[in-house]
């Protein structure tokens, strides 16, 4: 399970500060093969915090333009039993037109993701880039109650790990 907690500050009327970061839990449950126990583990834990901005623009008719910038201060990954923390090593960027006609609050988008290769003791792994186009509507029920809908596509280069690809462009 993972859960992720973004927090927005005001700067200016333009221009937002953007705090996430992200955690897991993690069951792994198991038999001992010697003595045919049945045995399980918990594991609670960090994973990523994320620091970026917003840059609202002047509207352009009914649309407002936003450009979000995120940038992963450190990620923590575990890759055959070796976990590491990585410092800058993936990025975000995307550009939004949003409106509001109450009681609907709507978005287009399109973005970039770009990663750096990890390297670990006796991996390299190589996330692939992404290209992404979407959008969002959220129907206001109530004060306290949306009804969010959204669509994405993504495509996403190959994945390698030691040089040797083990996905395709998706």
């Amino acid at each position: 399970m993972f859960l992720t907690q973004t927090f927005i500050y005001t700067i200016t009327p333009k221009f937002d500060i953007l705090i996430s970061g992200g955690g897991s839990y993690a069951r792994q449950e198991y038999t001992n093969f010697f003595t045919n126990e049945y045995s399980s583990k918990n594991r609670i834990g960090f994973d990523s915090l994320w620091l970026g901005f917003i840059y609202t623009g002047d509207s352009i008719a009914d649309l407002i333009p936003q450009i979000t910038f995120q940038a992963a201060v450190v990620q923590r990954e575990k890759a055959v039993n070796q976990t590491k923390n990585f410092y800058l090593k993936s990025q975000s960027l995307q550009a939004s037109l949003r409106g509001y006609s109450d009681p609907v609050v709507y978005s287009i988008y399109t973005g970039f993701g770009y990663n750096q290769s990890r390297k670990f003791k006796t991996l390299k792994i190589e996330y692939g880039n992404s290209i992404y186009v979407g959008g969002d509507l959220s129907i206001i029920l109530s004060p306290k109650i949306t009804l969010d809908l959204g669509a994405e596509q993504r495509f996403q280069t190959e994945q390698k790990i030691n040089g040797y690809q083990n996905s395709e462009v998706r």
